[in-house]
C-alpha cells in the first residue's frame, strides 16, 4: 500500500514539474510577444508623430 502511495505521489510530483516548466515556457513566449508589441506601438507613434510633424512643416 505504501509503495503504490509513493509511487502517486511521485508521479504527481513529476507531473507538477513538467506543468512548471510548460508553463514557465509560455510566460517566456507570453513574455516575448508582450516586448514586440510594445516595440511596434512605439514605432508606430514614432512613424504618426513624425508624419505630423512633416505635415506641420509643410503647411
Amino acid at each position: 500500500m505504501t509503495d503504490s502511495l509513493f509511487a502517486r505521489a511521485q508521479l504527481a510530483i513529476e507531473e507538477s514539474q513538467k506543468l512548471r516548466s510548460e508553463r514557465q515556457r509560455f510566460n517566456d513566449v507570453l513574455d516575448e510577444e508582450v516586448c514586440r508589441l510594445r516595440r511596434a506601438m512605439y514605432d508606430s507613434a514614432s512613424a504618426r508623430s513624425e508624419i505630423k510633424a512633416h505635415r506641420d512643416n509643410q503647411e
